[in-house]
């Protein structure tokens, strides 16, 4: 089994600095072979930001895979922006926007889709979608092919809809090369409904992990555990005592290049928004299907 710690928005600049010690912990009590972070780990792309959010990563024992969100350009620096948006990014982070990372079980690509033009909506370029495709490719066979993006393709949680240029054209390049699973953040908002599915892919959002940029009074993070059949994923959440703890599992097996829900429940005890405790997420809360362009986004069918 490889196991994967997915974090997104930190927010360096405004983190909420009760929750640095408990995530570490976390990461420590769950012993992942990975933290994926994927994106803005900064508030307004400050040196100061990007040196604090390169500190903290570096004290996770487990490698780390980040990628920019668009809070990661500058955002009032037009002329720093349109020329070099990544500068300090690349200052910090070893000059990869677009890192690779091989793992037993899964080989994980980084996605860049941070578009300094407009600066917070996302986009998929061709370049980078021919890099996540030979990225794939040079990975071993039957590995699990992650990429990570800060822009979904998909709708947030409560609906909003996606905050990426063509999401249809996105899914279709995600499709074409190879990719599996996709792990997103950028809506501040945790994802407890069933995971959303498009044309054989699991689409895994996340909210803020530290940041104090709340949109449900919750920070949050995702664990993805990934076998030969398939994937576990957990929601564990953090309110004002600053603990994180498992909201959610739910459990998707690969079957004929799909996604088959098998298992879904919350932790008994724990309540969270969108579910009571105990009870089972069997049904989304929404199943909006969206068709366009042949592809259908919508909701993994239940066995």
């Amino acid at each position: 089994m490889t196991r994967l710690l997915h974090i997104s928005d930190l927010h360096f600049g405004a983190v909420d600095a009760g929750l640095c010690e408990p995530l570490l912990a976390l990461t420590e009590a769950l012993r992942p072979d990975a933290v994926i972070v994927s994106g803005d780990l900064t508030q307004r792309a400050q040196a100061a930001q990007f040196r604090a959010a390169s500190h903290y990563l570096a004290q996770f024992a487990a490698p780390v895979l980040a990628i920019p969100g668009n809070h990661d350009a500058p955002l009032f620096n037009l002329a720093e922006r349109l020329l070099t948006p990544f500068r300090r990014y690349r200052r910090h982070f070893r000059d990869v926007l677009e890192p690779k990372l091989d793992l037993p079980r899964a080989v994980v690509v980084g996605v860049n889709t941070a578009n300094p033009m407009v600066w917070k909506e996302g986009r998929l370029s061709p370049g980078s979608a021919a890099r996540l495709a030979e990225g794939f490719r040079a990975g071993p066979a039957g590995a699990a092919r992650i990429a990570v993006l800060h822009h979904a393709p998909v709708p947030a949680a409560d609906g909003t809809p996606a905050d990426i240029h063509q999401p249809p054209g996105v899914i279709a390049d995600l499709v074409a090369a190879g990719a599996e699973i996709v792990l997103s953040g950028h809506t501040h908002m945790p994802h407890f409904t069933v995971a959303a599915t498009a044309a054989g892919i699991l689409f895994l959002q996340v909210g803020t992990a530290i940041s104090t940029r709340l949109k449900t009074g919750l920070n949050d993070v995702g664990v993805v555990d990934i076998d030969a059949a398939g994937a576990t994923v957990q929601s564990w959440v953090a309110d004002a005592d600053k603990v994180f703890r498992q909201v959610t599992e739910q459990r998707f097996d690969r079957m004929d290049g799909r996604w088959l829900l098998a298992a879904a429940a919350s932790v008994p005890g724990v309540g969270h928004v969108g579910l009571a405790a105990g009870d089972e997420v069997m049904e989304p809360v929404t199943d909006a299907v969206i068709q366009r362009g042949g592809l259908e986004l919508g909701k993994p069918p239940l066995p």
